[in-house]
């Protein structure tokens, strides 16, 4: 039996979109062979701010005296149920073995976590904080030892105060104001003095999407988040 659809989508997964191809590439290469000024003159450019990409340890702190206590015990609250999740799937799901199938001929599974995991948390209208919960608490339970968390900054402001409160409370080791494609690249380059991310997780719009799909080879990814990912 075929899926009936109450309404179609135009685009659809495969639909390759050259427009959104041109400019995400145009801006790769550009980035790539520019330093940390090509970045800075995107953010202003794309988010219109000026301030400093790093959010500062004095930043967070200012934060978090003046993020207001219910967003912030709301947001204890999902960090501490993700945690406990991650930890229990760390501890029962793909432990190391080995076995010895002849003698003296062994094979075992062994997890190590990456060196560098970079989180992509959308900023846009909203602050998608479910997303930095779910991306920096995993990656933190996993063992990786340096983390970088991005979010697009807004006008004098910077990313959502409520999105570094939560990427730092869930271990963030670096944050920066960076959005869209910068910011993809600002991670798999290792920019602002960060190593190379080894792998790229979160959802964003096209042009992430798009920048993910292109270095993808140069860096890990999660998946090509579509519209559902983000709904959610």
């Amino acid at each position: 039996m075929a899926i009936k659809y109450l309404k179609k989508s135009p685009k659809t997964s495969s639909t390759d979109d050259l427009k959104t191809r041109e400019i995400v590439q145009k801006l790769l290469n550009d980035l790539e062979k520019s330093r940390e000024d090509g970045y800075k003159k995107l953010t202003k450019k794309f988010d219109k701010y000026e301030g400093e990409i790093i959010v500062s340890k004095e930043k967070i702190e200012e934060i978090k005296k003046k993020l207001n206590q219910k967003t912030k015990d709301d947001i204890k609250f999902s960090y501490e149920r993700v945690r406990k999740f991650a930890e229990a799937q760390l501890k029962n799901y793909g432990k190391d073995f080995e076995v010895e199938l002849s003698d003296g001929l062994y094979a075992g599974q062994k997890l190590i976590p990456v060196n560098t995991a970079g989180c992509y948390v959308p900023g846009g209208r909203y602050a998608h904080i479910a997303s930095a919960v779910m991306s920096v608490t995993t990656a933190k339970v996993a063992g990786v030892q340096n983390i970088i968390a991005c979010s697009p900054p807004k006008k004098d402001i910077g990313a959502h105060p409520a999105i570094v409160y939560t990427a730092n409370l869930c271990g963030a080791d670096v944050i920066l104001n960076l959005g869209g494609v910068p910011a993809i690249a600002a991670m798999t380059y290792g920019m602002f003095n960060n190593a190379p991310a080894d792998i790229l997780v979160g959802p964003g719009n096209q042009f992430v999407a798009e920048a993910k799909r292109i270095l993808f080879g140069k860096v890990g990814i999660d998946l090509f988040a579509g519209p559902t990912e983000i709904a959610i």
